[in-house]
């Protein structure tokens, strides 16, 4: 039976020996039980199924709440939705503050970077954006607040400005993609500091600048990080993974020098034929080939080169236009191209990824070629640095054997005898 539901109906309402329902219409329902509970219910059909949905107990739930969760089943069901099963709602995300965010993005970095670029990272953030931002929600970082931290950096260490830039912006854009925040507040900081502009990064040594380079590195400071430095020109591989080369690496052979994918930059195994001339920089040691100096721990750090290259060389840099490490490596590749070698075999002997549809097909990791080239470019290298200093050498012999001569003569003419031949 339909009725018009009222407070004074319902009271009036007797149990009965079997439960019984009264509809008001459009599925509105109350259920008198047997023992006297009545119960509001909303009776509907979907996807050709018969469903109740309770709406609660008179009188915890008053006729009128009754009738307005009533209303809100039947809205839900006109747009075909169980009202029994709604979707959820979307939540609010909570707003991470800058150390909440770093914990997140070095989670993430950890799944596809190497280790050595993730300390870098860590270490870059750590230093000089935590302990400024650290515990400031990421919402409010703007712009002005990125160019004063460069800014600051910058006043002390510009090279450092710079990292922070890069790591900094790259973290930012990871929160802009997971749609933590709306913008990059990093995005045209560069332009907004000059002083973050890049360096040179195309220099390439002359064959001068190269023979000036090699014997002023047999000269002062430490072999083992003047060693680490030549073996970055004669095999073309990155500073970082020279410096970390441990024995296990190298095959017993003493040949080839496998990089791991957990050392390489791009993550990406490389094998590096060892040359004679390259042999002769490795220290025969077990373990990392370049040990940390002074009493530290693990091998030798990359800076530790560019200090040397700054402080220790006479006068820096040798007094050529500023050079670092890593354009040794661009060096290499330089004059690999100019002994005829391929972009793709310098590629792969500098261990860079294929590019295109190549990558997916070329699987090729040429071996054989990089074994010739390298001993082509070794080759290079000892005629360049090493006979003309033999060479040399024996010019200046000749010359004092020849000044001996003339002086004996000279005395002997003087002393009133016949002069040798010169």
């Amino acid at each position: 039976m339909k009725v018009k539901f009222s407070d004074r109906y319902i009271k009036a309402l007797q149990p009965k020996e079997k439960e019984y329902c009264i509809r008001e219409g459009h599925g509105f329902t109350l259920r008198v039980y047997p023992s006297g509970v009545k119960s509001f219910e909303y009776i509907y059909t979907i996807n050709g199924k018969r469903r109740r949905m309770a709406l609660g107990v008179y009188t915890h739930v008053s006729l009128a709440d009754a009738r307005q969760k009533h209303r809100d089943a039947v809205d839900l069901l006109a747009s075909g939705v169980d009202p029994q099963n709604p979707p959820e709602l979307p939540q609010t995300p909570a707003i991470l503050t800058v150390n909440q965010l770093a914990e997140k993005y070095f989670v993430h970095i950890e799944t596809h970077l190497v280790k050595r670029s993730v300390r870098q990272q860590k270490r870059t953030i750590e230093a000089d954006v935590l302990p400024v931002w650290g515990d400031r929600p990421i919402t409010e970082i703007r712009r002005r607040d990125a160019v004063a931290l460069i800014e600051q950096v910058a006043r002390r260490a510009p090279g450092q400005a710079r990292n922070v830039l890069l790591n900094a912006r790259t973290m930012f854009s990871f929160a802009v993609h997971r749609e933590m925040i709306e913008y990059n507040p990093f995005s045209g900081v560069g332009a907004a500091v000059p002083s973050t502009a890049p360096g040179e990064v195309d220099r390439v040594l002359t064959g001068d600048e190269i023979i000036n380079v090699w014997w002023a590195l047999t000269k002062k400071g430490s072999e083992i990080v003047r060693h680490a430095i030549l073996l970055t020109l004669i095999t073309g591989q990155r500073p970082g993974e020279v410096v970390g080369m441990h024995s296990s690496e190298i095959d017993t052979d003493f040949r080839w020098w496998t990089i791991p994918p957990e050392r390489s930059k791009n993550g990406r195994e490389n094998r590096v034929y060892l040359t004679n001339l390259a042999r002769k920089f490795i220290p025969p040691l077990d373990g990392y080939c370049f040990p940390a100096q002074k009493k530290a721990k693990g091998h030798l750090s990359e800076g530790s080169l560019s200090h040397h290259i700054t402080y220790y060389l006479d006068p820096p840099y040798l007094g050529l236009p500023r050079w670092t490490p890593h354009d040794l490596r661009r060096t290499a590749a330089t004059k690999l191209a100019e002994l005829g070698c391929s972009d793709e075999i310098i590629d792969e002997i500098q261990n860079h990824k294929k590019r295109g549809v190549i990558k997916t097909y070329n699987k090729y990791r040429y071996d054989k070629e990089k074994k010739m080239w390298l001993e082509k470019w070794s080759k290079y290298l000892e005629e360049l640095t090493v006979k003309p200093r033999v060479l040399l050498r024996s010019e200046r012999v000749k010359k004092r054997k020849l000044e001996k001569l003339r002086v004996r003569a000279t005395i002997k003419l003087r002393r009133g005898g016949s002069a040798p031949p010169v």
